[in-house]
């Protein structure tokens, strides 16, 4: 026990003979002071806690004017004051405390009681109120109500400090946690969703998360919702675009957790995170490996046909001398320099997709077509919007497609481009793909016409991939090829 009278010396020697004194205040669970005027009883009050409880250690004020500041002086976990004192009574003291400690346990302990007091007591915010009586049980009594408040206390601070600790974390992670309702329905979404998904808190709360995926991902993304939420145990991961508001979209991977039975959350609880640039190393490595393996398809086995027919050629021309094996030569050393230099294409990475843009799809066109060497092809451009692309990779593969139309042409042909609602379309009135070959005209390596490459429209395919978008090929009204990029992102055309 720890005893602070007005008389420093009285107080030390108090403190010494009283046995009771603790050097080390922090190796005890409960620190309390006791406030009273009279000092008798507050050592009564003091020594009767100590021994209900051994957790106890009391430090004891006869001055009520000076608690606050004692309180400052040390790490106390409840105040038990009497009421009837002079300069301050009970109710003054806890006033002047809950300015400074708030939520401080303070237990009236009072032979002066009535409902007046008990009532202003109440209103003024007491943790509880107990009045003296004469026998030594009042002391159990009173330590009980003294250990329940504190421990409540502590439990309080303990849950408003991990409150506070969560809400930090939620509103710093870079990850977007929500919670949705059972139709999908944001109740709460954390602030990342402004700089990871671009919209503000307000602008999200309320809305359907479903709304706001393709519709490609949508169904997936609403069958694994509704499996969790009719199966607490099961927790999907899923991947999935999100529009943001200038219509781009975002690549995210959620992971989702069904907590409707918890009392606090009542919802579906969602972490989402972007993955996009992670999707586009994905792509990227996919990309590259492709190339690899063209290069290595080309090296091994494409080199080797027209090496081979340069090396009979040769020996049929020292036999007989006939210029023709002389032109088998020449052709041969042409398909091999057009498959160098699609290897050296390949490895030099000339089909990676980078630095998206605004981009007018005509001119694009326009400029693919004045590389191509195209005498005897007409170009209409039906249409045309803005779109957001790589402008040199998508023109490299607009010249492959002007190329492979030109080239697979028996005389004149007439090509036609333009736009859909959901991407773009080149076609042209030539011979055509027949059904059988368009599910391989986008290999490495694959052609239908002799002496071509090959490699166009695998360039043309790995580019589209590259974008995000999807190609296909059919036949055009005109009975020629038509190829069609969906998944295409329009831009509105901006005008300065």
């Amino acid at each position: 026990m720890r005893t602070i009278v007005d008389d420093e010396e009285e107080s030390e020697e108090a403190s010494v003979e009283s046995g009771m004194f603790r050097a080390d205040a922090s190796a005890t669970d409960i620190d309390v002071l006791a406030v009273d005027d009279d000092i008798d009883q507050l050592d009564l009050t003091a020594t009767y806690l100590e021994r209900e409880r051994e957790a106890f250690d009391v430090t004891t004020e006869t001055d009520p004017t000076a608690v606050v500041d004692r309180l400052a002086e040390g790490s106390f976990d409840a105040v038990v004051s009497d009421y009837d004192m002079p300069l301050m009574n009970g109710l003054d003291v806890l006033d002047a405390i809950r300015e400074e400690y708030p939520d401080l346990p303070f237990v009236l302990f009072t032979g002066k009681g009535s409902e007046e007091i008990a009532s202003e007591a109440i209103s003024k915010g007491v943790t509880d109120y107990l009045q003296k009586q004469t026998s030594p049980d009042q002391y159990s009594l009173l330590a009980n109500r003294v250990r329940n408040a504190v421990e409540q206390y502590h439990a309080s601070r303990a849950l408003k400090r991990s409150e506070e600790t969560f809400s930090k974390v939620v509103r710093n992670s870079s990850d977007v946690i929500g919670i949705v309702d059972t139709s999908g329905r944001f109740t709460y979404i954390s602030p990342a969703c402004e700089h990871t998904l671009g919209y503000e808190q307000a602008e999200l709360v309320g809305e359907s998360a479903f709304e706001y995926m393709p519709p490609s991902d949508r169904q997936t993304a609403m069958d694994e919702f509704f499996t969790a939420v009719e199966n607490p145990d099961y927790k999907p991961v899923i991947e999935f675009q999100f529009e943001d508001p200038e219509g781009g979209w975002t690549h995210v991977e959620a992971r989702g957790t069904n907590l409707f039975d918890d009392e606090v959350v009542n919802g579906f609880v969602v972490n989402a995170r972007d993955v996009t640039e992670q999707k586009k190393r994905e792509q990227a490595l996919r990309q590259q490996n492709e190339r690899l393996r063209d290069m290595r398809k080309v090296v091994s086995h494409d080199l080797k046909n027209p090496i081979g027919v340069t090396a009979d050629a040769l020996e049929m021309y020292r036999e007989t001398g006939e210029g023709k094996w002389l032109d088998k030569i020449d052709n041969a050393a042409e398909r091999m320099d057009a498959l160098i230099d699609q290897v050296v294409a390949l490895s030099a990475d000339e089909t990676t997709v980078s630095d998206l843009e605004q981009t007018s799809f005509k001119q694009v066109v326009k400029l693919a077509w004045e590389t191509v060497p195209t005498e005897n092809a007409t170009l209409y451009v039906e249409d045309s919007k803005e779109l957001e692309a790589d402008p040199a990779r998508l023109r490299q593969a607009l010249e492959n497609l002007i190329r492979n139309a030109v080239e697979h042409s028996r005389g004149e042909v007439d090509v036609r481009v333009g736009t859909t609602d959901e991407g773009i379309y080149f076609e042209d009135d030539g011979p055509g793909i027949d059904e059988e070959d368009r599910e391989r005209v986008f290999e490495s390596g694959y052609t239908t016409r002799t002496g071509n490459t090959g490699f166009g429209l695998s360039i043309v395919n790995q580019i589209v991939i590259g974008h995000g978008w999807e190609i296909a090929v059919s036949e055009s009204d005109r009975g020629g090829a038509r190829f069609e990029v969906t998944g295409i992102t329009f831009q509105p055309t901006v005008y300065s």
